[in-house]
């Protein structure tokens, strides 16, 4: 059974919401998910315009946070 995930992106002022999300087999996988998109958003330059303070969140279809990702300009992720 798969559930469905979603990637809000936030610096605790402005949150850019994930509105349509993505299925998954299992929060591994939808974690998983979320590292390749931050890789894209990386390459795309994305990262290097919002600035230090944002994260990633990823939520369930409950709206209950699973995962937070810190977005760092030119560093790795960090997992929280």
């Amino acid at each position: 059974m798969t559930e469905r995930f979603y990637f809000d992106v936030t610096d605790g002022y402005t949150a850019w919401n994930d509105g349509e999300g993505i299925e998954a087999p299992s929060l591994d996988h939808a974690l998983a998910q979320a590292l390749v998109a931050l890789k894209e958003m990386r390459q795309n330059g994305e990262v290097d315009q919002l600035g230090e303070g944002w994260q990633m969140i990823v939520r369930d279809d409950a709206g209950v946070v699973r995962q937070t990702f810190v977005i760092h300009v030119r560093q790795t992720f960090l997992i929280h």
